[in-house]
C-alpha cells in the first residue's frame, strides 16, 4: 500500500489531486492534549500571568505536512484566553510532535480565572494551518471539553465566597 501512495504522490497534480485534498489531509491529522502532567498550565499572578498548553500532533498521511501555526482559545470561569505557536513544525507522515502554545493574560481574565474554583475545567479549541505539498488548508479546528488545568501562583477564594 505505501508504494502504491508513493507512486500517486509522485504523478502530476492532476492524478495525486484526491491524495492531497484538503478534506483528507484534514480528516489525517489528529490532535490530543498530551499525556504529560500539567500539560494545561495557568500562571495566576500579574508577574508571570500566563496560559501554556501541551497540544500532541501526529500526521496520519501518507505524506508529508507542515504545521504553520497554531491558535489554541480557552475559557474558564467566563475568562478568555488565548496561547499562540507560531514556528509551527514539520511532520513526516506517521509521526508526532508536540507544540507549546502559550500566551499573556489581560488583567480582566486574570482575576476571572483567580475567582475560579481549584477544580473548574478548561473548554479549548485549537485551530492551526497546515500546508501539504498543494494546499494551504486554513480551517482546521479541534474542540476539547473539561480538560484539568494546573494552577500555578494561584490566589486563595474569599471565605464569603465559599460560604454562599
Amino acid at each position: 500500500m505505501d508504494i502504491f501512495f508513493w507512486l500517486v504522490s509522485h504523478l502530476p497534480k492532476l492524478f495525486s489531486w484526491w491524495l492531497y485534498s484538503p478534506k483528507r489531509t484534514i480528516k489525517n491529522v489528529d490532535v490530543s492534549i498530551s499525556a504529560q502532567e500539567g500539560t494545561v498550565e495557568l500562571w495566576c499572578d500579574k508577574i508571570q500571568s500566563m496560559f501554556k498548553v501541551i497540544l500532541e500532533f501526529k500526521n496520519n498521511n501518507p505524506f508529508p505536512i507542515e504545521i504553520d501555526r497554531v491558535e489554541a482559545s480557552g475559557r474558564l470561569h467566563n475568562a478568555s484566553m488565548k496561547a499562540f505557536d507560531l514556528f509551527g513544525a514539520k511532520l513526516e507522515k506517521n509521526k508526532k510532535v508536540n507544540l507549546y502554545p502559550r500566551g499573556k493574560l489581560d488583567e480582566s481574565s486574570l482575576a476571572k480565572v483567580n475567582e475560579a474554583a481549584d477544580d473548574e475545567t478548561l473548554r479549548l479549541e485549537v485551530k492551526a494551518i497546515i500546508i501539504n505539498k498543494y494546499h494551504c488548508i486554513r480551517d482546521f479546528k479541534r474542540n476539547f471539553d473539561r480538560l484539568m488545568c494546573k494552577f500555578y501562583n494561584k490566589k486563595p477564594r474569599r471565605l464569603h465566597e465559599e460560604t454562599t
